[in-house]
């Protein structure tokens, strides 16, 4: 069967089968004694993930910032970076630079050292990068760290790369479109200190509230019960909802590209935890709880099955999602 048939998700059960990789993590990690040393890696293509207009330097800072986000989901302290490039020789050297020099940026934004990497010549230009970090034990969240009677919320607010999707696509304002899409901010301080105060699972939203939250349940089998109310979205939504006439809720919820941390908390932790956040200056919205059953939510009047779309590569299914 063709890959485009089966979808992401499976391909990865399927060659998982076939590995035995024993977990779903956002990286792979190496017992280290009382530390973890943490591993991840990431790719973008030009055509995939780099719409037309798209500054070189704000993609090199993509491709650094979402590598960086994997290691920030497991509350980690990144440390090194590596990075592979197959690029077309029609491309042009001071594009490439930018690319390099926007990746650099962020790696010292967040005192991550570039310890090399490698170059092939290639049709068209893919970026893929390796990202290594560090954590005790103790603190570093695992996605199996999750279990009913939890607490669920994420950091900050979502929607705003579907907005910027949604203002490339339709011409309303390409270059803030472009720059809401791709400027992902790792929120690596922010899991480090979450996971210090009480923090269980984590994962980030790359892939979308609604298909995070669907996913958990099918490789975990813990449900969540969300109220709908209580999903805080970016001031943006409401204007890229004008735009494409979609409701906001499935703007916030049902695109990726986010890259919010989703968490829980034990429950009879969550109020302390609450006010560690709000000492911290450490935003975060609590949208729910964890629970036995399917995935629901509630719209104010009744319960309804959570329909976890969100984005996937090799997928034919409707793409509601980012092209990230």
């Amino acid at each position: 069967m063709k890959l485009k048939y089966i979808g992401e998700r499976s391909i990865i059960s399927k060659l998982a089968s076939i590995t035995g990789l024993p977990y779903k993590d956002d990286c792979s990690w190496v017992d280290e004694g009382d530390h973890y040393l943490l591993i991840t890696t990431d790719s973008i293509r030009k055509e995939t993930h780099l719409p037309d207009g798209t500054d070189p330097h704000l993609a090199g800072r993509f491709m650094a910032s979402i590598n960086l986000s994997d290691i920030a989901a497991m509350a980690g302290h990144p440390i090194s970076f590596m990075t592979a490039y197959s690029v077309s020789p029609d491309l042009d050297m001071e594009y490439l630079e930018a690319i390099e020099e926007g990746m650099m940026s962020v790696l010292r934004k967040y005192s991550v050292d570039f310890i090399g990497g490698d170059l092939k010549e290639g049709d068209d230009l893919t970026l893929v990068g390796i990202a290594i970090g560090r954590q005790t034990k103790k603190l570093t969240r695992k996605r199996s760290d999750i279990a009913k009677g939890q607490m669920v919320g994420y950091t900050n607010r979502i929607g705003r790369a579907a907005s910027g999707y949604i203002f490339y696509k339709s011409g309303y304002d390409r270059k803030r479109g472009l720059s809401m899409l791709l400027g992902v901010e790792p929120r690596i301080s922010e899991a480090i200190k979450m996971s210090e105060y009480g923090a269980r699972f984590m994962m980030d939203l790359s892939d979308g509230l609604y298909a995070s939250l669907d996913q958990m349940k099918q490789d975990y089998g813990v449900g969540f019960r969300i109220v709908r109310d209580e999903i805080a979205y970016d001031d943006s939504v409401n204007k890229a909802s004008e735009i494409s006439g979609s409701d906001v809720y499935d703007i916030a919820g049902n695109y990726g590209g986010d890259y919010e941390i989703l968490f829980s908390v034990d429950e009879a932790n969550y109020k302390d935890f609450q006010a560690a956040m709000d000492s911290e200056h450490i935003e975060v919205h609590f949208i729910g709880e964890t629970w036995n059953g399917d995935n629901i939510m509630f719209d104010g009047n009744a319960w309804h099955p959570i329909i976890g779309r969100g984005y996937e590569h090799f997928s034919e299914k409707p793409k509601l999602g980012r092209i990230v």
